[in-house]
């Protein structure tokens, strides 16, 4: 039997502080990617909330020691009704702090979630850094599949991937609101990581733009939302629409193919590369 999977990846504009219309757009392409197939399916980065929210950070958080948030209570409710397993990020409270943490949930509840390490810009002022890279194995149709999540700037931070790929990962997934400017780092660093992890990867970004609350500065957010195989090739990518859903299969088996056709893990010498660091 043919381990295969369905996966689709979300790009969609959100608007900053209208969590409620926001959810309503994420749960109609959600449906969308539902109708299509998919088994799996990523929100972009912080798709409730909207991205450029810093003064009511903590009031548009949510604990994800439960599932009584607005946004969660839903998603879980598609889920529960759909079969899918999604993936979403938001601003999550945890006493007096917040992050910025990607979680997976699935018809038995939250399966984990991920707490953003390498933040950016102003976003250090804003969140806590996590300190982990977990792996997750989900169970999609029958088919038993490893993956680990990242968020966003961490594309251009190769230990992340690398450290998921070590530890079993058959697929990296990055949630993102990535902005236009810097397109051309979303474009090489999503698929270098997919082609020297011999991983697919799942990259759903935002679209559209917001103001920044303090510079008045509006973000314009790339989206280009694609998903790559093991070789580095897009799989698919956004046309350049505000609102739109990819889905397509993957064949888990050219994961192993890749890694026997270029054997970057098996040949990894993580003791000489410190070596020489410190030399």
């Amino acid at each position: 039997m043919a381990r295969e999977i369905i996966a689709g990846v979300v790009q969609m504009q959100a608007l900053s502080f209208a969590s409620a219309q926001n959810l309503e757009r994420a749960l109609g392409l959600a449906k969308e990617a539902h109708q299509q197939g998919a088994q799996l399916l990523v929100f972009p980065e912080l798709f409730d909330s909207g991205y450029c929210v810093h003064p009511k950070d903590r009031e548009l958080a949510s604990s994800l020691g439960d599932l009584s948030a607005p946004t969660l209570q839903a998603l879980q409710r598609f889920v529960e009704q759909s079969g899918v397993v999604v993936v979403g990020c938001g601003i999550e409270k945890e006493g007096i702090h917040l992050y910025d943490s990607a979680y997976i949930l699935s018809p038995e509840g939250l399966v984990g979630k991920y707490r953003k390490i390498y933040l950016w810009g102003d976003e250090i002022d804003r969140f806590e850094r996590g300190d982990s890279y977990p792996i997750f194995a989900l169970d999609l149709g029958g088919v038993c599949v490893k993956v680990g999540l990242q968020i966003c700037y961490e594309v251009g931070f190769p230990e992340g991937s690398r450290a998921l790929a070590l530890q079993g990962a058959e697929v990296v997934i990055f949630t993102a609101a990535f902005s236009r400017r810097r397109g051309y780092a979303w474009d090489l660093g999503s698929r270098a990581r997919a082609l020297e992890n011999g991983v697919f990867v799942l990259a759903s970004n935002r679209s559209g733009s917001e103001e920044h609350p303090y510079s008045h500065h509006h973000l314009e957010f790339a989206g280009r939302s694609r998903i790559i195989n093991p070789m580095g090739d897009l799989l698919c990518e956004a046309s350049g629409g505000l609102d739109e859903v990819l889905v397509t299969k993957l064949n888990l088996e050219e994961v192993a193919r890749q890694r026997e056709e270029i054997p970057y893990l098996r040949d990894l010498n993580l003791v000489h590369a410190l070596k020489t660091q410190v030399s």
